[in-house]
C-alpha cells in the first residue's frame, strides 16, 4: 500500500500476537489498532498472589508503618500487587511521605504515579535492575533499609548491589507468574505463518510462547525491554527489533520499522 493512507495506517493488514497477562493490553491494543493492525491478545502468563500471603502482608505492613527509608518496584505487576495487599489490610498510607520510592522504568513509574504514589528515583532510560543500582545513592548509616517487592522468579541482583552500597535490603515475593499453555488454534495459525509479528514484553511471555511453538521466520518477533530480547534470543528466536523505550508507544513504533523495512526488502 502507498500514498497517503500508507502513512496514516502503516501496520494495515498486520496481524499481530500479543501474549499478554489477560487486561493488561488495552493501551497497545488501542495504539496497534490506529496504525491499522489487527491485534489478538492470547494470556499465556497470568499473575497471582504469592501461595503464602504472610511475608508480602508483614512486608507492606512495616513499609506503612515508616520502616524503610526506601521502596524500590522493578515492575508494575509488583506495584500493584503491594497496593492490593495495602487495600485488603486497609492500611493507609501505603507509603508514608518521608520513604522514598524507586522505579526500574517508565511503565513501572506509571503504575505507581496513577496509584498518587510519588517517584524519587528513575533511570534516564528502562534497563535492567542493575541500572537503578548505579543511580541508587549510598546508604546514609548502617541502618539504612530498603524494601524490594519482586516476582518469585526475579533475580538477586538488585538486592545484592544495593548491600553493596550498605543497605540492609528486605525482599519479599509480591506476586508468582503461572504459565499457561498456547491455545491450540493460536499455535496452528504461528505454525502456519498466519501472523504477521508477535511482541514479547518479559521474558515470562517468551517461556510460555516458546515452550511448545516453533515460530516460522516470516515471524517479525519484537520486544520491550533487553531482557526480553535475551530471553527471546536464548530460546532460538531471531529478534527483529528491541523498543527503544520501555513504552507501549516504542514497541508500535518499532514495530512499524521493521514492517517498512521488511516491505523496502522485497
Amino acid at each position: 500500500m502507498t500514498g497517503p493512507r500508507a502513512s496514516q495506517m502503516p501496520l494495515a493488514g498486520i496481524r499481530v500476537l500479543l501474549p499478554r497477562a489477560d487486561g493488561s493490553a488495552a493501551d497497545l491494543i488501542r495504539l496497534l489498532a490506529a496504525a491499522g493492525a489487527q491485534p489478538h491478545v492470547v494470556p499465556l502468563i497470568s499473575i497471582e498472589p504469592p501461595a503464602d500471603l504472610s511475608a508480602l502482608d508483614a512486608a507492606v505492613l512495616e513499609l506503612g508503618a515508616g520502616d524503610f527509608d526506601w521502596v524500590g518496584f522493578t515492575s508494575a505487576n509488583a506495584v500493584r500487587s503491594v497496593l492490593t495487599r495495602a487495600q485488603e489490610l486497609q492500611l493507609t498510607p501505603v507509603v508514608p511521605a518521608d520513604t522514598r520510592v524507586a522505579a526500574v522504568g517508565a511503565a513501572t513509574a506509571a503504575a505507581l504515579r496513577s496509584a498518587g504514589l510519588p517517584v524519587d528515583l528513575l533511570p534516564d532510560r528502562s534497563g535492567p535492575a542493575a541500572q537503578l543500582a548505579e543511580i541508587w545513592p549510598t546508604a546514609g548509616g548502617p541502618g539504612s533499609t530498603v524494601l524490594l517487592p519482586r516476582s518469585e522468579i526475579g533475580l538477586p541482583a538488585l538486592g545484592q548491589l544495593l548491600s553493596a552500597k550498605g543497605y540492609r535490603v528486605v525482599e519479599v515475593d509480591a506476586y508468582r507468574t503461572r504459565v499457561l499453555p498456547v491455545p491450540a488454534p493460536v499455535a496452528d495459525d504461528l505454525r502456519a505463518g498466519r501472523y504477521n509479528a508477535v511482541l514479547l514484553t518479559s521474558p515470562s511471555t517468551v517461556t510460555a510462547l516458546t515452550r511448545h511453538v516453533l515460530l516460522p521466520p516470516t515471524v517479525i518477533v519484537g520486544c520491550l525491554g533487553p531482557s526480553t530480547a535475551a530471553a527471546a534470543a536464548l530460546a532460538g528466536l531471531t529478534v527483529r527489533f528491541v523498543a527503544k523505550a520501555a513504552t507501549v508507544e516504542a514497541l508500535r513504533e518499532g514495530l512499524i520499522d521493521a514492517v517498512r523495512t521488511r516491505e523496502g526488502g522485497r
